[in-house]
């Protein structure tokens, strides 16, 4: 009897997972980052991190970069100089949030994460801080959730910073 309990309870999970890979699509993520050269007149008193610290970050696998000619543009523009830029693919349940994608790079002083969200809209909620070294130890803080259209440049906005998200899905052939 114990042993049949324990094959229904088995079979159960199975189902139960095989309920929750099937509500999961897949999307691909591209960030870019680009500094702002731009003087401006807004005073920041941050000097310490804001940003929670996060236990487990998503397994996001690389992505294919599409947003090379944007990346080339905003390079070519003396008002911005772009040093980050990253493409993911990273699973995320219907109704659900994604883990957070890890988005850091110590030479320039960037740390934070990125998310998708996916409910009846997708939104794609940021929390990022950057410190160039120009800023005397002044921490730049972008924290946003932004409702995002599939293949459409969404553009995030500080006046010290700024980034570039697109978001596409992903077609996955399903495991058998």
């Amino acid at each position: 009897m114990r042993y049949r309990l324990k094959i229904q309870l088995v079979v159960l999970l199975f189902c139960f997972n095989s309920l929750a890979y099937a509500d999961q699509r897949w999307f691909q993520v591209e960030l870019i980052i680009f500094q702002q050269q731009s003087p401006s007149s807004e005073l920041f008193e941050q000097t310490i991190t804001e940003i929670s610290p996060i236990a487990r970050y998503a397994q996001a696998s690389v992505g294919k970069k599409t947003l090379q000619n944007t990346y080339n543009k905003l390079d070519r523009e003396k008002a911005y100089r772009p040093f980050y830029y990253q493409a993911w693919e990273i699973p995320v349940a219907s109704g659900g949030v994604s883990l957070p994608i890890d988005v850091s790079q110590p030479d320039v002083d960037l740390n934070g994460w990125i998310k998708i969200q996916r409910g009846s809209l997708l939104h794609v909620i940021v929390d990022l801080e950057f410190s160039p070294a120009s800023s005397d130890g002044v921490v730049y803080r972008l924290n946003e959730k932004r409702r995002v259209l599939f293949n459409e440049l969404h553009y995030l906005d500080h006046p010290f910073f700024g980034a570039v998200v697109k978001v596409s899905p992903v077609e996955k052939e399903s495991l058998q």
